[in-house]
Order: C-alpha cells, then sequence, then structure tokens
C-alpha cells in the first residue's frame, strides 16, 4: 500500500483544529502529574484526547485505492498537536522524544520515563517524604514539596492514604508549631490538606510578627543609648567651651597658686603664647606677684643710696649683698 501524503489532499481547513498550548505549563523533570492532567484535560475539551491513546484506531491511509479523506484529516490534526506538545516540554527534556512521530507515541514516552512503577524509584520517592522537614523554607515551600511528592507516588499507583499524608506534612515540622500539630492531632477526624495548610499559614504568620517586634525592642534601647551618648559629649563640649570664656575654672583646672590655665587673651589676641604673670615671691619684700628685680621698696632704698641709677640690681646679685649696701 502506497503511504499518503496527507499535503497533496484536499481538506477544509475548517475541520482541523488549531492547537495552542502556551498557557500549559512547561513540563520538567518534577512536575509530571500537572503537566498531564492540563494537557489531557485541555485535549479531551476539544474532542482530541484520543491522539494521545497508543491504542486508539487510526483510519486507513487508503479507501478504494483512494487517498482517505478521514485519514488525511486525522494526520494534520495529529501533527498540530504534536507541534504543541514539542512546545510544552523543556529544551533539556526535547531529546527524549526526539525519536517520535505521532502524538500518541510522545505521550507514551513521557509516561514511561515519569510514571513508571519502578521500585527504585517508587524507594527514593518514600526516602525524600520520610526526611523531607520545613528547615528554613517557608510554609508554602514545605507543603507544596510534599504534596508534590505524594503526588508523584500516586501516578505510581503507591499513594499514601490521607491520614498517613497528614501525619507526614505534621512530623516535619520545627518545635514553633507545636500548638497547631497537637490540635490537628486531637481531632477525631483528621481535617482536610487544605485546612491543615491554613492552620500552618496562620501560626507562621504569628510567628513572623512575634520576631518583628522582638526585633524592634532590641534596637530600641541601643538608639536611645546612643542619643544619650551623643546629648552628653555635645553638653561637655559646651560647657568647657562657655567655661574658657568667661574665665572660670574650666575642666582644664588651675595652677597651684590659683591662677587659670590655660592663661586668659585679651580679646582680638590670635596668639595663644601670651606673656605668663610672675607667679614666685620677691626675694627682698617677700610679697609674691613680682621679683626683686621690680620690688618697688628695693628701687626706692637703691635711688636713694645710687642717684641716677635704673637698675636697682643685676641680675644675678644676691639678697643679702643688697641688703649689705644698703643704707
Amino acid at each position: 500500500m502506497a503511504a499518503v501524503n496527507p499535503e497533496t489532499v484536499p481538506l477544509n481547513t475548517e475541520s482541523v483544529l488549531n492547537i495552542n498550548m502556551s498557557h500549559v505549563i512547561r513540563l520538567t523533570s518534577s512536575n509530571y502529574l500537572m503537566w498531564s492532567l492540563q494537557v489531557h484535560s485541555f485535549l479531551d475539551g476539544h474532542g482530541l484526547s484520543g491522539h494521545l491513546d497508543a491504542a486508539a484506531t487510526v483510519p486507513a491511509a487508503t479507501t478504494a485505492g483512494q487517498p482517505n479523506p478521514t485519514f488525511v484529516k486525522w494526520s494534520r490534526q495529529d501533527n498540530l498537536i504534536y507541534s504543541a506538545l514539542i512546545g510544552t516540554i523543556t529544551v533539556t527534556l526535547q531529546p527524549l522524544v526526539s525519536r517520535t512521530t505521532t502524538a500518541s507515541q510522545i505521550w507514551t514516552k513521557l509516561a514511561s520515563t515519569y510514571a513508571k512503577p519502578s521500585r527504585g524509584h517508587i524507594k527514593q520517592l518514600k526516602t525524600q517524604l520520610k526526611n523531607f522537614t520545613k528547615g528554613p523554607k517557608s510554609i508554602d515551600e514545605y507543603v507544596q514539596g510534599i504534596t508534590n511528592r505524594l503526588d508523584q507516588l500516586a501516578i505510581l499507583g503507591k499513594s499514601y492514604d490521607h491520614e498517613d499524608a497528614i501525619e507526614l506534612i505534621l512530623d516535619g515540622l520545627p518545635e514553633d508549631y507545636k500548638t497547631v500539630v497537637d490540635q490537628i492531632e486531637g481531632k477525631d477526624t483528621p481535617p482536610s490538606l487544605t485546612e491543615v495548610h491554613e492552620r500552618l499559614l496562620n501560626q507562621e504568620a504569628k510567628l513572623l510578627s512575634v520576631v518583628s517586634t522582638t526585633a524592634q525592642h532590641s534596637v530600641s534601647p541601643i538608639s536611645a543609648n546612643n542619643i544619650q551618648q551623643r546629648n552628653n559629649k555635645s553638653s561637655f563640649a559646651n560647657n568647657s567651651y562657655g567655661n574658657t570664656k568667661t574665665g572660670s575654672r574650666s575642666s582644664f583646672g588651675s595652677r597651684h597658686d590659683g591662677t587659670n590655665w590655660p592663661p586668659q587673651q585679651s580679646p582680638g589676641h590670635s596668639d595663644n603664647r601670651g606673656v605668663k604673670p610672675y607667679l614666685g615671691k620677691c626675694q627682698f619684700c617677700y610679697v609674691q606677684g613680682h621679683s626683686a628685680r621690680r620690688c618697688p621698696q628695693l628701687q626706692a632704698v637703691h635711688a636713694v643710696s645710687q642717684p641716677g641709677s635704673s637698675t636697682p640690681f643685676r641680675s644675678w646679685q644676691p639678697r643679702a649683698n643688697l641688703v649689705t649696701n644698703a643704707p
């Protein structure tokens, strides 16, 4: 029997549906269940799910030696479905179906790869469920991770009982969720997965609220302390500056003779190295505040004994000599 080329056979294009699966999730190695459900329901809604069944009857290519219009229609429709299916598979998985030629062959190949109930695959999924815990994951991520593995086991014909599935979810929760776990386990009838998920989300929101409030309280005293320290430093600087301007005893201290230090400057004087007052006692009259060189009593005595002299004594002359020479 000669092969029939559908392209050479006239056909009303209105009888062939153009398949657009852009809304279908792309198949990965971990979402076969949802992908297959979405694709099958979409094609079934258009009455085309028979193209996925390898056991379905395919129309004969010819009738009475002539091309069979029914086969031509089926072939064109199958090609459109085949192309749409390829578009829903991620690039990394497309080599798996590179040798297929019909939509049913794609469907069978993917089912045998991801839905084959091999002992190793089933054991691997059960081990993952046993060791799966919440950890740093959010409740959404945690529950989704468990339900995805339960769905894969269901595809493989090894579905978990509903009560066992609830127990798996509760066993992987940390101590912070103990209150909710006790409430759920205390019920006579296990709640639905949706109800468990909702309760865990509510508990997660409460825990996040407590953490946020605790963080705010722990930061506030530190901020207040920093502000107080800055105020204290500012007050200290202002007081020190004010005391220096008024000439009162400041934090810089005073000298042992009662005078302030550093010495006060006259207004407009920019040199910090001003003349320091004499802080000792006179060697002649023992009055504090001047030396014998500038002693008025000694100058009066010397003026009487040596008229015309402006200097009472040399800087090195002892006081005993001065007294001896005095009248």
